[in-house]
């Protein structure tokens, strides 16, 4: 597995306050699981993928 697909061990964005800079399968794998808590974002900076929660309405 490369850091790519570990979230704990992917490189940091520095222009996306440090998010995990991931493969697109791995962010999408990642979203997947979290049961509708996470969604993909292409990094805008980068060529790769980021997780993002978005603001939940309830909070």
């Amino acid at each position: 597995m490369t850091a790519g697909h570990v979230y704990s061990q992917a490189p940091r964005c520095p222009r996306c306050e440090g998010r995990a800079l991931l493969t697109k399968e791995a962010a999408q794998a990642l979203a997947d699981d979290s049961a509708g808590k996470l969604t993909t974002v292409r990094c805008p900076a980068d060529d790769g993928w980021h997780v993002h929660a978005p603001v939940s309405d309830q909070e």
